[in-house]
């Protein structure tokens, strides 16, 4: 019986959260290409500073 209940609690969660999960993990993978993309252009940046001196 307690598991059931457990099951059913958790099967309500995903579904009325489920698209803010989703939401938040588009957000997050979207933040981090940005930060990965900010990051390179940085070191290509350092690295063609270095090569003028």
């Amino acid at each position: 019986m307690t598991t059931a209940f457990i099951l059913v609690a958790l099967a309500l969660i995903v579904i009325y959260a489920g698209p803010t999960l989703l939401f938040i993990c588009v957000g997050y993978a979207d933040y981090m290409m940005e930060r990965r993309r900010h990051l390179l252009a940085l070191k290509h940046a350092v690295r063609r500073r270095s090569d003028k001196f």
